[in-house]
């Protein structure tokens, strides 16, 4: 073989091996993980909570007698997190302004609230005395014979619940006596799954009443916005377009336009974009995928396009988002 020959055969076995590798790479990198939920397994890491008196986490459920008691570093305010177990929350003080499933909410005395399992949140204000009891509990660990009834309540209903005074004590003894049963041992796992289906009974039948009377209340309009947003939270990281969620409401595109215009002084694509943004920044702080994997998932046509979205809707792009450090931690689980 001649010299010349041998090079160019030197140069072919090179960009092989070159080929191989980025291939080898690639592959790796898209077997990477999907986003890390915020589970009851991740809250039994080192360094997250600081005192754990008040708390009491395994597998299945989780229970806290206060947050500020307990100094966790768990939330980061105005970050998104989604929420792989249902939480029951019950305030014991301040107030707390925060998103679930794009919905808008404010905490305070006397309220509980519920967020189904794979929820979107985002705390976006707290006072500093803020403090309140929390439930988390995996839907498998409910009995079986009344998992969906309770499922499908407050996963179809209210988030925020306004209770009387009295059934705010009554929710705190319910809270009292599961905490008492998971302190023994060994762990009685029938009385605690019936305890927190009864609490959830208990709410649901509150939630009821005041949904009834929302219902009568809440005009037409109101109704399809709510549903529109359901729409979203579950089919926003794929379908963008006025068309498809007008006909899942069997609307037209323009009358639905209208609508969400006037209950809510936004218009579809703003609340689409939303969805969109937010699970982006789920993804960039909670998973190992890289820009470009986002981009995929999100169903973007390329990186680029991505990018210049992520700027345009929070002033950043996604690299910089991912290294920015917020300080502004938050008890809770």
């Amino acid at each position: 073989m001649c010299s010349i020959c041998s090079i160019i055969e030197e140069k072919k076995a090179k960009n092989e091996i070159i080929t191989y590798l980025c291939r080898s790479r690639r592959e790796v990198n898209m077997k990477k993980e999907k986003p890390v939920n915020l589970a009851l397994n991740m809250l039994n890491q080192l360094g997250i909570i600081e005192n754990t008196d008040y708390r009491f986490i395994n597998q299945e459920v989780g229970i806290v007698t206060s947050f500020i008691k307990m100094k966790s570093k768990v939330f980061h305010i105005g970050q998104p997190y989604r929420i792989k177990e249902g939480r029951v929350m019950r305030v014991l003080r301040g107030q707390a302004k925060f998103s679930v499933n794009l919905m808008e909410y404010t905490l305070k005395d006397n309220d509980m609230a519920i967020a189904p399992p794979g929820s979107l949140v985002q705390i976006s204000t707290m006072t500093p005395d803020y403090d309140a009891q929390m439930i988390a509990v995996d839907n498998d660990f409910l009995p079986t014979i009344h998992r969906e009834s309770l499922t499908d309540s407050y996963q179809m209903h209210g988030i925020v619940v306004h209770l009387t005074k009295k059934e705010w004590e009554q929710a705190g003894e319910y809270i009292k006596l599961i905490w008492e049963t998971v302190q023994e041992k060994p762990f009685r796992k029938e009385i605690v799954q019936h305890l927190i289906t009864a609490l959830l009974y208990y709410i649901m039948y509150i939630d009821k009443r005041n949904q009834d009377t929302f219902l009568l209340q809440a005009s037409h309009q109101e109704k399809l916005f709510r549903r529109f947003v359901a729409l979203v939270n579950e089919y926003g990281k794929n379908e963008r377009s006025v068309g498809f969620y007008a006909d899942k409401l069997c609307l037209t595109p323009r009358y639905l336009s209208t609508v969400i215009r006037q209950v809510s002084q936004r218009t579809v694509t703003e609340w689409i974009n939303q969805a969109v943004t937010l699970e982006a920044k789920v993804l960039l702080k909670h998973s190992d995928l890289l820009v470009y994997q986002i981009s995929d998932e999100l169903r973007f046509p390329n990186p680029s396009f991505f990018s210049k979205f992520f700027k345009r809707m929070t002033g950043m792009t996604p690299q910089e988002y991912q290294k920015e450090t917020n300080n502004s931690y938050t008890n809770g689980v």
